[in-house]
């Protein structure tokens, strides 16, 4: 079977110096939602980049609003624009 790793992530200073971050997710807070990155993806994903936000965030699975789901708006060809939005 093969092994599970955790996604390589970095800080880039404004030199463009990266640093390594150790961590199980990163989180990113915008305006008053989060979006949480996985660096341990589950298997079956293995090698895609997972999003989560709202209630799918551990910690937060007891919220029962009505929810958030995802904007993507494209942009240049190799860029995606993300907004989490409560429904």
């Amino acid at each position: 079977m093969k092994e599970n790793h955790k996604y390589q992530a970095f800080t880039v200073l404004k030199d463009g110096t990266r640093q390594p971050i150790e961590a199980e997710s990163i989180i990113i807070q915008l305006e008053e939602e989060e979006i949480e990155i996985p660096l341990a993806p589950h298997p079956v994903f293995q090698g895609k980049l997972t999003l989560v936000t709202g209630s799918a965030i551990q910690g937060r699975e007891s919220e029962r609003e009505r929810g958030t789901q995802f904007i993507i708006e494209p942009g240049a060809s190799n860029v995606i624009h993300i907004t989490p939005k409560k429904i």
